[in-house]
């Protein structure tokens, strides 16, 4: 099934360059000299949301409902064709209706606000699919309204999800969604970890395989956590602030829990002296998964730079 991309999405490690973003006061949304807030909290809320479809798209297992309670506050309100509920606990007994079920969330459209409150405003369409255990076979169109509460210095959290069904599609043919949604979750949260975490390399850990290998457009690969941590911490000298828009995702299921990753990354970024710029990059990535981990790991990482480090046009 063809997806349309995100509005906002992906990084990549590029020329050695990276990125230092003012955090953004969680609960205010105040900008703090940051032109590209939206795009990085959107990452963050992005990351957020292809997680909610992945404990449906697998054998349920307690880990993997922990996982999803992880993205939810303790008094979230849902919505949908099923009722209203509140509250993240008694979420197994809810989820028990799914047993046995193949589920597909295949996300069209996403686009992310900010309230005045500092909220994080995410609507999304997407077509969903299932094959229950008697065979039958149902696909609908969604729409989905979220909202969601930043955090300092951690991932949001939905307040909030309100699913309406916009329409039946028929025929259709079931194709499963778990990779693309998985790699998404672990791409959006790279991107938004690169573009604001250089202070806080801890973060990484849990997205780099214990034997990853990051070779960027040139100079040697990097294989060492703290090697990695030099890198990162060299960004705010080179750039101040910047975002990343990526184009052309494929994700292939290479089996033995990997996933190949190809896309490629539009960055725009500005310099500590003020000046904006712009480079293309394209990437190859390796990714492990445990499905029973929050998100896949960075194995390895190919980077080809297309577009020069350059001044803005």
């Amino acid at each position: 099934m063809k997806n349309i991309c995100a509005r906002y999405a992906p990084h990549v490690l590029s020329l050695g360059m990276a990125f230092f973003l003012p955090s953004i006061h969680a609960q205010t949304g105040t900008p703090m000299n940051n032109p590209f807030q939206l795009e990085q909290q959107t990452h963050a809320a992005l990351a957020q949301y292809y997680r909610w479809y992945q404990v449906y798209e697998v054998p349920f297992t307690a880990q993997r409902i922990a996982n999803q309670k992880d993205i939810l506050s303790d008094d979230v309100e849902i919505v949908s064709q099923m009722g209203a509920s509140k509250g993240k606990n008694g979420l197994e007994d809810r989820l028990k209706v799914f047993t046995g079920w193949q589920n597909a969330h295949h996300v069209q459209n996403t686009a992310v606000t900010l309230s005045p409150e500092g909220k994080l405003l995410l609507e999304a369409d997407i077509v969903y699919q299932n094959i229950r255990p008697d065979h039958s076979q149902y696909s609908y169109t969604l729409h989905y309204s979220t909202r969601l509460q930043a955090r300092d210095h951690d991932l949001p959290v939905f307040e909030r999800l309100e699913l309406k069904p916009t329409g039946e599609v028929k025929p259709f043919k079931f194709e499963a969604a778990y990779a693309e949604n998985r790699a998404k979750s672990f791409m959006h949260y790279w991107l938004y970890l690169m573009e604001t975490a250089h202070t806080d390399s801890g973060k990484f850990k849990e997205l780099l395989a214990k034997d990853f290998s990051l070779q960027l457009s040139d100079g040697p690969a990097i294989t060492q956590f703290a090697a990695f941590e030099q890198w990162l911490a060299s960004i705010p000298g080179r750039v101040r602030t910047s975002t990343h828009a990526y184009s052309n995702f494929q994700v292939v299921d290479a089996g033995d829990n990997r996933l190949n990753v190809s896309v490629d990354f539009d960055w725009k970024g500005i310099t500590p002296q003020g000046q904006a710029m712009v480079a293309q990059t394209h990437h190859e990535w390796v990714l492990t998964n445990t499905q029973d981990e929050r998100f896949a790991r960075m194995q390895s990482m190919q980077v080809t730079l297309t577009k020069p480090y350059q001044l803005a046009p």
